[in-house]
């Protein structure tokens, strides 16, 4: 199945709004795409637009509108909701500067691609 995800205009959003690391965001968005959820995101200060931020919860709040988190609404969490959009966590961060996860994710890709090609 190909993945039309990236398609869309708003996936160099994701790398710049991570990017912005307000708060320890890398540090979380890290964690989630090791499957674990983040607590006590406060959507309710969010201005609904895409220039004007004040704190990570502005930034998660955005990613929960464009798609690349899922919020659940009981326990104030935000995930990544799926494997297609985990890839695109894993695009953008590897084309950021983000040191030594880049370039771990660089080799996880160059590595598992050997491995498929069998050298």
């Amino acid at each position: 199945m190909r993945n039309n995800w990236n398609q869309t205009e708003t996936f160099e959003a994701l790398k710049t709004y991570i990017d912005m690391n307000f708060d320890g965001l890398q540090d979380d968005i890290i964690d989630m795409m090791n499957d674990e959820k983040r607590k006590a995101v406060d959507i309710y200060g969010f201005t609904n637009d895409m220039v004007t931020f004040h704190s990570k919860d502005d930034v998660l709040t955005l990613l929960v509108h464009l798609g690349y988190l899922g919020y659940d609404s009981e326990t104030g969490e935000v995930f990544i909701p799926n494997h297609e959009i985990l890839n695109e966590y894993m695009t953008a961060i590897s084309n950021s500067e983000w040191g030594e996860v880049s370039r771990a994710i660089k080799n996880s890709r160059a590595a598992l691609d050997a491995i498929w090609k069998k050298k």
